[in-house]
């Protein structure tokens, strides 16, 4: 603003010109003034000063009744001038505030802003400006704007005052806070709600993007604003949502779904376009307000994939599954259910679980019910069912509760697994462990038995132990004798005979060939002797092959007192080697014996073949049996009633009746199969037959 000049046309044109003029009306000299101007002037002046003074006081009614307050304050800060408006705006009457300093209605936090304001207009001819906080009589909060201007007024002498306007912003910053808080609001709407907003120009342009709609971009919204709609979404985006643009843009609200391809990934939006139109109703664009459904569709196809997946596992499981309310009336029942009842679906929705429950079960089943609906917790149980025909069925049922949204209860869910056939199983394993428990207590008295036989067996072994070694030691005796008596009889006269032959040598230098032969002989002798001993004590080359030959052996041993002959009949053949040797070690056994005991002329070694089997036979013509149990204490029947059972058959001793001992062992078919006898087994069998007839049982004849 141009600094004014004070000039008298200034003063007149101002309040304070006025105010000289109409505001002193109280003053009587201008009160007799206006009376008595008819005496003063021509009657043509009087009408001029009658529009003077019609103009003076409009223009004070102007200044009174203004809607802006008007207040002049002095250097000091002092009012002295107010009108009408600004005195009802503190709520004071005028005449009271004049001459009070301003700032007595300033807020007292603003009075520092007042006085800064008062400041710069004594040092400045511009219009000065300042927003402030004022109060009134009743200590209200007045928001203003002061607009100063200083000018010099001649009812004040010519002194300079502050020409102040009083703006009353209160209402304008209620409004301005109110609209604050709309744009606020609506800018949280924008940024916080799911929905996207986006506007778009007819040449297609974004001209405005929410942060949402950016944020599902992965862009900053400054960066989409401005740019082309093709240029955002891509060739195919825009083909897929153009026939909705053409839509609006020929003004109409258009609304869909559809799953849109953008740049990077496909988005599935609900989208409202509404024409954006100017001044004159034209379409210039379009609103759009989008909603991305990706998240949900994704996961109402994962949820319809699990109802779908649930129900084929329901429909289809190995299980009954019924669902039934608080009361048991059945609302579901699965085909596995129906089958297990040989209901129809409809029939048992029509049911209670009371009704296909059998009647010894209902009571523990409505405790059952009850426990799961007021607890929550699941049971378990075994009851039988009633099928349509009657018949039971045995079932384990696990009910649980299915609640609703809220966590209240809503349906029981029971799950039956048809055991018939375990329960079954089990009242037969019942069965049987009843009939095995008679068993093992038979078992139990036949133990008892048994071990008493065992026992006696262990006595009589023992004393078997006894006999064995006794029997050793006699064996050792005649041993001892036989070597004593044969060869050591035999090399003793060797022994002389060469002495007498070297004495004879060295004192007469003769030497007789006869001596010479005669210790030969001698020697040779010896060495038979020996030689049948040994072939006596042990003989481990005896095979199925060489069996006959090795009896042959036997019976034509020199040392035999009683003359031994065998008889081998074209039907009899072993092909063990095995059995071959305990053949051998019996007929031994029994040929020994004989020589012993029988005081017979002569004994008989036969190999034959009975109907069963083949049989050996070793008879003598001597004195025979005398007592056939005691003969069954002896350890030589012992050996050989063991070897017999080792081949599976079976030894027998009698006498016949012309006289005589007979040896029989019979060997079934099934103990002759093929067994190659290892290198040493035969001596190995041998040297552990005592110890086998001490560790097996002897069976009877």
């Amino acid at each position: 603003m141009n600094k004014r000049k004070t000039t008298p046309d200034t003063a007149r044109n101002s309040k304070a010109w006025v105010r000289h003029l109409v505001g002193d009306s109280t003053n009587t000299g201008m009160r007799r003034f206006s009376a008595n101007r008819n005496l003063l002037y021509p009657p043509r002046t009087r009408s001029g000063m009658r529009e003077l003074e019609y103009a003076t006081q409009r223009y004070a009614d102007l200044y009174d009744f203004a809607p802006v307050g008007y207040v002049s304050f002095d250097r000091a800060g002092r009012i002295a001038e107010i009108n009408l408006t600004g005195a009802g705006l503190f709520g004071m009457p005028r005449e009271r505030m004049i001459g009070m300093p301003f700032a007595v209605f300033v807020w007292r936090e603003d009075v520092p802003l007042f006085l800064h304001h008062l400041l710069r207009c004594r040092n400045s001819d511009a219009r000065v400006e300042t927003e402030l906080r004022l109060k009134n009589s009743k200590h209200e909060i007045i928001q203003a704007q002061l607009c100063s201007t200083p000018i010099t007024a001649s009812a004040h002498n010519g002194a300079v005052v502050f020409q102040t306007s009083i703006v009353n912003l209160t209402q304008r910053k209620a409004t301005e806070a109110t609209l604050q808080e709309k744009e606020a609001e609506l800018n949280l709407i924008v940024t916080q709600t799911p929905f996207m907003l986006t506007r778009c120009s007819r040449d297609l342009r974004y001209r405005y993007v929410s942060r949402a709609y950016a944020e599902m971009l992965g862009r900053k919204a400054e960066e989409i604003s401005g740019k082309a709609i093709v240029e955002i979404m891509g060739k195919k985006g825009l083909a897929t949502i153009w026939p909705y643009i053409e839509r609006v843009l020929s003004g109409e609200t258009v609304s869909y779904e559809a799953l849109v391809p953008y740049r990077k990934e496909r988005r599935f939006l609900h989208g409202v376009y509404m024409p954006d139109r100017n001044e004159n109703g034209e379409v210039v664009g379009w609103l759009a307000s989008l909603l991305d459904l990706t998240e949900q569709k994704r996961a109402e196809e994962a949820l319809t994939e699990s109802r779908e997946r649930l129900r084929t596992i329901v429909d289809q499981a190995n299980a009954g599954i019924a669902r039934y309310d608080r009361h048991g009336r059945i609302k579901f029942a699965n085909p596995r259910l129906c089958k297990m009842l040989s209901y129809s679906k409809s029939e048992l929705q029509d049911k209670t679980v009371q009704q296909i429950t059998h009647a010894d079960d209902a009571e523990k089943t409505a405790e059952a019910l009850h426990r799961v609906w007021t607890t929550g917790e699941p049971t378990e149980l075994d009851k039988r069912y009633v099928r349509k025909d009657g018949s039971i069925i045995w079932v384990n049922v696990c009910d649980a509760l299915e609640r609703d949204a809220a966590r209240r209860p809503r349906f029981i869910a029971a799950v039956a697994v048809d055991i018939t056939v375990r329960k079954n199983m089990e009242d037969a394993l019942q069965t049987s462990k009843g009939l095995l428990e008679e068993l093992v207590q038979e078992r139990t008295k036949d133990l008892h038995v048994a071990n008493a036989e065992l026992k006696r067996e262990i006595e009589h072994r023992k004393g078997l132990e006894g006999e064995i070694l006794a029997v050793s030691d006699r064996e050792q005796q005649r041993l001892g004798q036989e070597l004593h008596d044969g060869i050591c009889q035999h090399l003793t006269a060797v022994a002389f005979m060469a002495r007498s032959v070297a004495l004879r040598l060295r004192n007469h230098r003769v030497i007789d060939a006869g001596d010479i032969d005669k210790i030969a002989e001698l020697v040779n002798t010896a060495a038979a002797d020996t030689r049948n001993l040994s072939l006596a004590l042990h003989r481990s080359d005896v095979d199925a092959a060489g069996l006959v030959n090795a009896l042959q052996d036997l019976v034509d041993r020199e040392i035999w007192r009683t003359p031994c002959r065998l008889e081998v009949k074209p039907s009899f053949r072993i092909n063990d080697d095995v059995t071959a040797a305990h053949l051998y070690r019996i007929a031994r056994e029994a040929v020994i014996n004989a020589n012993k005991h029988a005081q017979a002329r002569q004994i008989l070694v036969k190999l034959e073949r009975w109907r069963q089997g083949m049989i050996l036979c070793v008879t003598d013509d001597g004195v025979g049996v005398s007592s056939e149990s005691r003969l069954k204490q002896g350890l030589g029947f012992h050996i050989m009633d063991y070897r017999a059972q080792l081949m599976g058959g079976r030894l027998k001793i009698e006498s016949p009746k012309h006289g005589g001992t007979c040896v029989s062992c019979y060997l079934p078919d099934s103990g002759l199969q093929s067994r190659k006898s290892k290198p040493g087994e035969n001596g190995q069998l041998r040297r552990s037959s005592a110890k086998g007839a001490r560790a097996r049982s002897p069976l009877p004849m």
